[in-house]
C-alpha cells in the first residue's frame, strides 16, 4: 500500500488531498467524514500547529478544506491529526474548516488564528504549585477541561501597575458546552478578581497589580446547559483558548463599523494597557492587529456611519444612518428626528458582535414623552433590540437607547441603525454540507423569515451545480405553508464523483435577490455550501 498527497483547488477553496492506493484500485469512501472539533482550536500566525481531528475522518480520498489561502494542511499518517502551517500574513481571527471525501463532507468547524505566542496545556496543573508559567508577557494558551472537577492554572509575572487581562474563548466561537469561570489568585491562594459571564457565556477578568510578583489565572467551568450536577464540569469537548497577560488589549474601537467602500479609517481605541489611543485601518482592511493581544474586527455596513458626538444636538437629519455610541453615563442616550405622518422607520440597537456589556432597551417616544413602542431582546440568545414604527403624526420624535439593568461605562457601546422601513426576507438552512443520494433526490429545507410586510413571491434557485445535476426552482408564496418554509430538491447522476461549492438564492419577480445563509458560531453568515455527488453505481 502506498500514499500520495497533493494540492487541489476547487472553486475558491484550497484542498489537501490524501489518497490511499492499494495496487491500482482507489479505496471506496463509504461514509462522509465527521469533524467534531480541532484540538488545539487555533494557532499563532507564522507558526505550524499539529491539531488533533476529533470525529471520524472517513475512508478514501480525504481532503481538508478551508476558504483561506493563508493555511496549508498536511494530514497525519493515521488521519486523526493535521499539521497546519499558518502563514505570517494569514488573516487573524476565525477560519472555518471541514473534512471532505468522495462520500460527502463534515460540517464547518472553527480554527482561530491568533497574534500572540501560544502554549499547550499539560496536566497536572490544577493546584497553584503545578501551574504552568506563561512564557512571555502575554500568550494564548490552549487547554481542555477533560473531566468533572478539572481546574487549570497558569502563572503570570507582573510588574507593579500592570493590568493583567485574561479572556476565555470557549462557548461562543468554539461551541464548547461549558459556562467558563476565570479567577485571578495571589500567591497565598486569595481570589482577587473573578468573572463568570462577560458579554457572553465566556468570561473576561482584569486585575491591576499593586506590587511586582507572580499571579495565577484559574480556569474551571459549569455545564452550559444547567443540570443537577453539583461541582465543576468537564469533558473531552470542554475545549478553550485563554488569552492572558499584560499586553495591550482592545475591548472596542470607535467607530465600531465602517461604510462599505470607505477609505482609510482612523480608530479611537478603548481597552487596557494601551500605549496609543488611536490606530489607522487602511482602505479595504477590516481587522486591527498590530501590537494587541487579540484582533479587533471592524464590520462593514451599507449605511453612512457617524459617531454620536458628531451629531449636533443629537438630531438625525438624514436616513439611513449607523450611529456608533456608548452609554458612558447613567441614563439613556437620546436622538431626535423629524417624521411625517405615516412614515415607517426601522431601528436596531446592535451590541452582540461588538463584545459589549450593554443589554439594550430601544424605544420611540413622541414630543410629550409618551412611549409609542419599545423593544428588548431579539430572542433569548441575542440581546440586540429591534423595532419598526409608523409615525402617528407629523412632528419630532425621540429615539432612546438604555441598558436593561441601568448599567453604563466604557464597555456599554452600541451601533444604532436607523432607516426607512424596507420589506425584506431572511433565508436560512441548518447545515452547510450535503450529499446527493444515489437513488433519490436530495431535499434541502429552507426557512423563510418575512420582515416588514414582505409579500413578494420568491423563487429559490441553486447555482454552481455540475452539468447533469439539476434543481427545480421552488416558489415561496406570500401566504400558506410555503410562505415560511420551502424544500429545494436536487437530482441527477454523474459518471464520476463531483464535489464543489454551490449557492442558494431567493429572487423576487422584480429582480431583488436574497442569499440563503447559515450562521456560524462567531456570528458571520456563510453563503457558500458544499455538495457531493457520488459516481453513479459507485
Amino acid at each position: 500500500m502506498k500514499r500520495t498527497a497533493g494540492w487541489l483547488r476547487v472553486g475558491g477553496y484550497l484542498l489537501l488531498a490524501l489518497v490511499w492506493l492499494a495496487g491500482t484500485g482507489l479505496s471506496v469512501a463509504a461514509d462522509p467524514p465527521v469533524l467534531e472539533r480541532l484540538v488545539p482550536a487555533g494557532g499563532q500566525r507564522g507558526t505550524t500547529v499539529t491539531a488533533k481531528l476529533v470525529g471520524k475522518p472517513g475512508e478514501g480520498n480525504i481532503r481538508l478544506q478551508s476558504d483561506s489561502s493563508g493555511l496549508l494542511f498536511r494530514l497525519g499518517e493515521k488521519r486523526d491529526s493535521v499539521e497546519i502551517e499558518i502563514a505570517a500574513e494569514a488573516a487573524a481571527g476565525v477560519h472555518l474548516l471541514r473534512l471532505c471525501n468522495d462520500a460527502g463532507a463534515s460540517e464547518l468547524r472553527p480554527f482561530i488564528v491568533g497574534i500572540l505566542p501560544e502554549q499547550q496545556e499539560s496536566e497536572p496543573n490544577g493546584r497553584l504549585s503545578e501551574a504552568a508559567t506563561v512564557a512571555s508577557s502575554a500568550a494564548t494558551v490552549n487547554g481542555v477541561l477533560e473531566k468533572a472537577g478539572d481546574v487549570d492554572s497558569w502563572a503570570v509575572s507582573l510588574e507593579a501597575g500592570q493590568t493583567l487581562v485574561a479572556s476565555l474563548t470557549a462557548s461562543r466561537i468554539l461551541g464548547s458546552p461549558m459556562d467558563g469561570v476565570l479567577q485571578i489568585v495571589d500567591g497565598r491562594g486569595t481570589v482577587v478578581a473573578q468573572n463568570d459571564d462577560d458579554c457572553s457565556m465566556d468570561p473576561l477578568v482584569t486585575y491591576t497589580a499593586a506590587a511586582a510578583g507572580t499571579w495565577y489565572v484559574r480556569v474551571f467551568a459549569f455545564p452550559a446547559a444547567p443540570n443537577s450536577t453539583i461541582g465543576f464540569a468537564g469533558g473531552a469537548d470542554y475545549v478553550y483558548r485563554l488569552t492572558v497577560g499584560a499586553q495591550p488589549f482592545v475591548h472596542h474601537a470607535m467607530p465600531l463599523v465602517r461604510q462599505q467602500g470607505g477609505g482609510e479609517l482612523r480608530l479611537q481605541l478603548h481597552g487596557w494597557n494601551l500605549a496609543v489611543q488611536e490606530a489607522v485601518l487602511g482602505a479595504g482592511q477590516n481587522v486591527l492587529t498590530g501590537q494587541f493581544a487579540q484582533p479587533w474586527r471592524v464590520y462593514e455596513t451599507a449605511e453612512p456611519v457617524v459617531l454620536e458626538q458628531q451629531l449636533p444636538e443629537r438630531v438625525l437629519k438624514s436616513l439611513p444612518v449607523a450611529i456608533c455610541g456608548c452609554l458612558e453615563q447613567s441614563g439613556a442616550d437620546v436622538f431626535l428626528l423629524e417624521l411625517k405622518k405615516g412614515q415607517r422607520l426601522s431601528l436596531t440597537a446592535e451590541v452582540r458582535r461588538f463584545a459589549s456589556l450593554l443589554d439594550p432597551v430601544l424605544s420611540v417616544r413622541d414630543a410629550t414623552g409618551r412611549v409609542l413602542k419599545e423593544a428588548d431582546d431579539v430572542d433569548g440568545g441575542n440581546p440586540d433590540a429591534s423595532l419598526d414604527i409608523t409615525a402617528p403624526a407629523d412632528g419630532r420624535f425621540e429615539v432612546r437607547i438604555q441598558d436593561r439593568f441601568l448599567g453604563h461605562g466604557d464597555r456599554w457601546h452600541y451601533v444604532l441603525r436607523c432607516r426607512e422601513t424596507v420589506s425584506e426576507c431572511r433565508l436560512t438552512v441548518q447545515g452547510t454540507a450535503w450529499t446527493l443520494p444515489a437513488d433519490k433526490s436530495l431535499e434541502i429545507p429552507v426557512a423563510v423569515e418575512r420582515r416588514n410586510g414582505f409579500a413578494d413571491v420568491l423563487t429559490l434557485q441553486v447555482a454552481g451545480l455540475p452539468e447533469g445535476v439539476t434543481a427545480e426552482p421552488v416558489s415561496s408564496a406570500k401566504e400558506g405553508d410555503t410562505a415560511k418554509a420551502v424544500t429545494l430538491k436536487i437530482a441527477g447522476k454523474l459518471p464520476a464523483v463531483w464535489s464543489g461549492e454551490i449557492r442558494l438564492t431567493g429572487r423576487t419577480e422584480d429582480g431583488r435577490e436574497f442569499p440563503v445563509v447559515w450562521s456560524a458560531a462567531d456570528g458571520t453568515d456563510v453563503v457558500a455550501f458544499w455538495l457531493t455527488v457520488p459516481a453513479a453505481g459507485g
